[in-house]
Order: C-alpha cells, then sequence, then structure tokens
C-alpha cells in the first residue's frame, strides 16, 4: 500500500494505492546486489586475485646469461604465488620458498609493483620451454611464460686444415653467429697453450663487432688471429674461443722449402714403389690363369 498526498484548492487529499509488490524478486535483487559489491572493486574488477596481462609471455635470452620471468599479481591478498616447470609440473617456488635443488632458480617480489619475477641464472638450452604462474585460489588464477634460448654458433673461416709456407704471413679467422650479445672476448689457444697477443712471436689479435661478414650478416663478431712471418714450431692445433659460443679448432701446417721438396720426393718415390709392386702382382696373376 502507498499513500499519495496533493493538495487542491488548499485542501489536502489522501489517496491510498494498493499495489502488488514480488517480495521475492526485491529481496533476490538486493541479495545479488550485495554479493556483486563484494565480488567487485570500484572499477569493476574482482576484488580477488586477477592477473595483469593475458595470452602466453615470450621471453627471449641468451644461453649463458640470466633469465627474467614477469608475472604480475593484483589483489593478491593473502594468497601465495607459486612458478611451476610446465614440461614435467615441477614446483619450482611458492612466494620466496624454492623448491627445486637447481640453486640457479629463485622467486622474488617488488614491492609496490605486483611483480612476482622468476629468475633463472646461467641459463641452459634445457632451460627453455613454458613456465607457468599460479595463484593459490578458487577458481585457478594462472598464466604462462614460454623462454626461448639462443644458442649462439662458432664457424671456422676457411678449411679445418691450413698448409703454408715458412715466413708468409697467417690470418686465422673465426664467426660468431647468432649471438643477441656479441661475445665479451675471444681467447685463442695453441694446443692446450693459451696465447698472450702482441708478444714477442709476432702474434697479435682483433676483434670486429658489428660488421658485416662474408655471408653479409651484420650481427655476427669476427675474431682473427695473426702470425706475422710463421715459422715451423707454430705448426698445431688453433683453437678460437668466444665468451659464449663453444671454441673452433684449426691445425696449421707450416712447411719450408727443404722440408716440402724432401715430402715431394718421398711421395714420388712411395708412388713409384707402389706402381712398381702392382705390375709384378699383374704378371703374377696372367701367369696363374694361363
Amino acid at each position: 500500500m502507498t499513500h499519495l498526498m496533493f493538495r487542491r484548492g488548499g485542501i489536502f487529499t489522501v489517496i491510498l494505492v494498493f499495489c502488488h509488490v514480488n517480495v521475492e524478486s526485491v529481496l533476490g535483487s538486493i541479495s545479488s546486489s550485495m554479493i556483486h559489491s563484494k565480488l567487485t572493486s570500484s572499477n569493476g574488477f574482482f576484488t580477488g586475485p586477477y592477473l595483469d596481462g593475458r595470452g602466453v609471455f615470450n621471453v627471449t635470452t641468451q644461453i649463458g646469461t640470466h633469465a627474467y620471468l614477469p608475472c604480475k599479481v593484483k589483489q593478491l591478498g593473502n594468497k601465495s604465488v607459486s612458478w611451476v616447470r610446465v614440461r614435467d609440473d615441477h614446483i619450482l617456488t611458492v612466494d620466496r620458498i624454492k623448491f627445486i635443488a637447481d640453486d640457479r632458480f629463485q622467486s622474488f617480489y617488488v614491492e609496490h609493483t605486483g611483480f612476482w619475477t622468476l629468475q633463472i641464472k646461467y641459463v641452459q638450452a634445457r632451460d627453455a620451454g613454458l613456465y607457468e604462474c599460479q595463484v593459490s585460489a578458487e577458481p585457478k588464477v594462472s598464466a604462462r611464460v614460454h623462454l626461448h634460448v639462443v644458442v649462439p654458433r662458432t664457424e671456422l673461416v676457411g678449411v679445418p686444415d691450413r698448409y703454408v709456407k715458412a715466413g708468409s704471413t697467417v690470418i686465422i679467422r673465426c664467426i660468431v653467429r647468432g649471438a643477441l650479445e656479441p661475445p665479451s672476448y675471444i681467447i685463442w689457444y695453441h694446443g692446450s697453450h693459451q696465447l698472450v697477443t702482441e708478444n714477442r712471436h709476432g702474434w697479435r689479435s682483433q676483434i670486429d663487432r658489428g660488421g658485416p661478414d662474408v655471408d653479409g650478416d651484420i650481427h655476427s663478431t669476427i675474431g682473427s688471429l695473426i702470425i706475422e712471418s710463421a715459422k715451423k714450431r707454430d705448426s698445431g692445433n688453433y683453437s678460437c674461443s668466444p665468451s659464449n659460443s663453444p671454441p673452433v679448432t684449426v691445425t696449421l701446417h707450416v712447411i719450408n722449402d727443404e722440408s716440402s721438396a724432401s715430402a715431394v720426393k718421398s711421395s714420388a718415390s712411395l708412388c713409384e714403389e707402389n706402381l712398381s709392386t702392382a705390375l709384378i702382382l699383374v704378371l703374377m696373376l696372367m701367369l696363374s690363369v694361363t
């Protein structure tokens, strides 16, 4: 029942209006409104934990460096954040507590940012793949990060066996390709001995970063070892060992005129001897057939 009052000609008139109200509908609307206000904040988002961003986030890093996998959680409250390696469902961390024996993994939180970051130190090729950030809420709240690991390669310029004359200048080159960052250094070895360049032997080295190589790749790094006036003692294996990629080896043979002439002579004598032996064998075979 509703009272309606209005004035007409100085006389107040009261009209009683009877109407039918669905009490259950009203209570239901009030209840839904209260629940909605509890679940959502003033900006329209749920007051429970949720992740900032959608889809799979990609992170690319180079082997041997550190990787940082981000997970931004809002309105976390008293819930926990876990990092899981998807390929084997291994729980790596829960909040700041580590659940893996590998000390390269660590989770840390940056205050007032909402970021729970998984750090992987000295990344290896096997670390590549999917990782999942999970919040201990019902229903499950999670997001995935795909870690891509770049593995640079080292290539030798020229053949792996080099023959040079004594007294000539020798340049041995290697190229580092596919690296996100150039190597911080390239070490050269003669056998197992590390070379100290610009020394009394006349060895020197140089590194060219970012310049185009023989294939036009401008992201490569070229390392060169220069041997002035090569001597017989300079023969042996030389290894190019960059800081961020596997080493490659070249074998250097330094020959002088005498050794070259004697090598040719011995080779000719051996060929002559082998030819004589072959003729004798053919002759014996023919005689046995007849």
